[in-house]
């Protein structure tokens, strides 16, 4: 009996101690779970998980040392002018004004041919040679008025000796000066026919065809030994030094253009700008689009700028009107809206909020746009570096997240 009772003692003692040692551990597990939740996430010794940047749902905040480093620069929201510039598609064309179709006169057989597609040729430079069956008669009936010149010069002055001698009666000598006149008529109505075609009398029945013009020949339709008919087109010269230009534009934009007007117009191939004015409106628009056709003449005649090129014409509108703009540059998209960080300093280091703006029109050179609605005049924002704040904005969504 007496050796139970001890070891009933000794359990009691060892369930006392086990109580305090329990009690003990649990006391301490709660004070450091306390001091954990203390801390922010993501850094043991209590600083926040950026060491660039502090991090709020929907801002950022940074030290004017990080805003150098990041290339951030602050802007002020402005009141100036966002000139509206409308770009319409346009097509480069040849002018027709400054244009040649070459012909001949004559059908023919080609025996020649002097240039080639695309060369440039200079004013009464010899394209083609040709051989005339018909020049060939023209240059024998020359001949043979150019003999029977020669017979009636020399009968006209034999009467003309014996009627001066009165030898020959006055009605002989008459004739003769009749006959000669004749002949002579003939002969340069012959002439004049060869010249008109522009055949030279000496030219044994070869016709060469010529440049009316200087320019590029754009148009070559005909090869040696073929035959060619009478007003066969053959050539075509361009003059590649001024163009036209021509587009499509709504009605909207009537008010905005007038003849002699000076528009731009931008290549699509190396972005350059160039001049134009315009010269002609259609009289009245399309009666199913609305729409009005525009013809321009290029006031450049740059080495690129060749027919058939495709540019994009900017037309600058009337009535400009000072209006609230910030720099285009400035504006991101956070889900699917645009916005810009509005900046404002707080304990020496400068916050920026995402600010949500509703934008007008861009202006010409594509440097500002009009803010609507979200900002006032003088409003500091983001000017440059807004990228890398949306960048940092989105990492940070991603991380708590996660």
């Amino acid at each position: 009996m007496k050796f139970k009772n001890q070891t009933g003692k000794i359990s009691q003692k060892l369930l006392i101690i086990l109580v305090f040692v329990t009690t003990a551990l649990v006391t301490v597990a709660v004070y450091f779970s306390s001091q954990n939740k203390s801390k922010p996430e993501g850094d043991e010794h209590g600083h926040g998980g950026h060491e660039e940047s502090e991090q709020h749902a929907g801002s950022i905040s940074l030290t004017a040392q990080q805003m150098i480093e990041q290339g951030v620069q602050l802007a002020k929201v402005e009141l100036g002018e966002v000139v509206k510039v409308s770009a319409y598609p346009a097509k480069l064309l040849v002018n027709t004004d400054r244009q040649a179709h070459v012909s001949s006169s004559f059908s023919g057989h080609v025996e020649a041919v002097n240039v080639e597609l695309g060369q440039q040729v200079r004013k009464g430079q010899a394209l083609a040679t040709l051989l005339v069956p018909d020049l060939v008669d023209q240059q024998s009936n020359l001949n043979i008025a150019q003999s029977n010149l020669a017979l009636a010069r020399q009968d006209y002055e034999r009467e003309r000796q014996l009627w001066a001698q009165g030898i020959s009666a006055k009605q002989d000598y008459q004739r003769a000066h009749n006959a000669y006149q004749q002949a002579q008529i003939q002969v340069q109505a012959i002439k004049s026919r060869l010249s008109a075609f522009g055949a030279s009398p000496q030219s044994n029945g070869r016709y060469v065809l010529t440049a009316p013009i200087s320019g590029v020949i754009s148009k070559k339709d005909l090869v040696v030994g073929e035959n060619i008919q009478l007003a066969n087109q053959l050539f075509i010269i361009d003059q590649l030094d001024q163009l036209w230009l021509e587009f499509i534009a709504p009605s909207s934009d009537f008010s905005a253009m007038t003849p002699n007007q000076q528009i731009e117009f931008k290549s699509l191939q190396t972005g350059n700008t160039f001049k134009a004015q315009i010269q002609s409106l259609n009289s009245e628009a399309d009666a199913q689009t609305g729409r009005l056709q525009v013809r321009a003449k290029v006031l450049s005649n740059a080495a690129e700028l060749r027919p058939n090129l495709m540019v994009n014409v900017q037309l600058q509108q009337k009535g400009n009107t000072q209006a609230l703009r910030i720099l285009k540059n400035a504006v991101q998209k956070i889900e699917g809206k645009d916005i810009v960080f509005v900046a404002s300093e707080h304990d020496q280091k400068f916050e920026f909020k995402v600010q949500p703006i509703t934008l007008g029109q861009i202006s010409g050179d594509g440097q500002w746009v009009e803010v609507q609605a979200g900002l006032n005049q003088g409003q500091q924002y983001v000017g440059q570096g807004s990228f890398l704040l949306k960048s940092e904005l989105e990492k940070g969504e991603a991380s708590h997240e996660h």
